[in-house]
């Protein structure tokens, strides 16, 4: 018969925290532009929201573990996607913590980073509605 801590140790814990990073395809596509200036635009939404999140507990959870990061690069396929996604998310009960990287001066929403979270329904939806997929070379 297995003991109470066995039984703990068995199920499973909380999902661990990540960061969803989407980028717009187009822009590498159709756009011209090159992968280094779409890491920059990824490292721009990533910072953004962390400054904006860093009260919340999940982010303060996410930064205090730094060598259990998780973050995944995703790709959606244009502006209006990418706009979508990010109307979707804010639209949320409660509104879900993202930015949205508008590059200046060209005002054109170039990434969207989600605040650290454990992956609940509403993003998952949010980006499967979106087709968001994972960044593929």
């Amino acid at each position: 018969m297995a003991t109470t801590s066995q039984n703990a140790a068995e199920m499973p814990g909380p999902q661990p925290l990540i960061m969803q990073i989407v980028v717009r395809r187009d822009l590498l596509d159709t756009e011209g532009w090159g992968v280094g200036p779409l890491m920059a635009q990824a490292a721009h939404a990533s910072t953004a929201v962390i400054h904006e999140t860093r009260e919340r507990a999940e982010t303060m959870a996410y930064l205090e573990d730094l060598k259990n990061m998780r973050k995944v690069c995703m790709t959606t396929a244009d502006r209006a996607s990418i706009e979508r996604l990010s109307a979707m998310l804010s639209a949320g009960t409660p509104p879900i913590p993202h930015h949205l990287w508008i590059e200046q001066p060209e005002g054109e929403p170039t990434c969207l980073a989600l605040a650290p979270n454990r992956r609940e329904p509403g993003i998952r939806k949010a980006l499967d509605r979106t087709k968001c997929r994972m960044w593929k070379g």
